[in-house]
C-alpha cells in the first residue's frame, strides 16, 4: 500500500511539472495581422416579387441626404434673457436637487389604464384580436 501511495505521488507531482512547463513562457507573442483573416462575403439576393423601381422616384438614391440644413429657419429670441420666473416658483426652489421625500419622486404607475377617447372598432375589422 505505501508503494502504491508513493507511485500515484510521483505520477501526480510529473503531471504537475508538465502542466507548469506546458507554456514556454520565453516563447516571444506572435504579432496578430488583421489582413491575414479570411472573410467570405455571403452575397445574398433577395426577391421581393415586385420591382422597387416602380415605387420610386426617379434617379433615387437610398445614399443620398435629401436633408439640408439650410432649410430650417433659425427665430432668435431675445425676450428669454429677461424672462422672471422667481414668481413663479415656490421658495427654495432647487432644479438641480434631489427629491426630499418619496412625494417628490416621479413614476408612472403600469397599472394605470390610459384612455385615448377614441373607438377603434370603428376602424378594424369585425372579430379582429390583435393578440392572435
Amino acid at each position: 500500500m505505501n508503494k502504491r501511495n508513493i507511485l500515484l505521488s510521483f505520477a501526480f507531482i510529473g503531471l504537475l511539472i508538465q502542466g507548469a512547463f506546458a507554456n514556454n513562457i520565453e516563447k516571444e507573442i506572435e504579432d496578430f495581422d488583421i489582413d491575414s483573416v479570411q472573410y467570405i462575403e455571403d452575397e445574398e439576393v433577395i426577391v421581393l416579387g415586385f420591382d422597387t423601381a416602380d415605387y420610386l422616384p426617379e434617379n433615387f438614391d437610398p445614399y443620398a441626404y435629401y436633408y439640408n440644413l439650410n432649410w430650417v429657419e433659425y427665430v432668435e429670441d431675445t425676450d428669454i434673457e429677461n424672462l422672471e420666473v422667481k414668481n413663479n416658483l415656490p421658495e427654495d426652489f432647487d432644479a438641480y436637487a434631489n427629491p426630499k421625500g418619496i412625494e417628490g419622486i416621479n413614476y408612472i404607475d403600469l397599472n394605470d389604464e390610459i384612455v385615448l377617447d377614441i373607438n377603434t372598432n370603428k376602424y378594424l375589422p369585425k372579430g379582429f384580436n390583435a393578440f392572435k
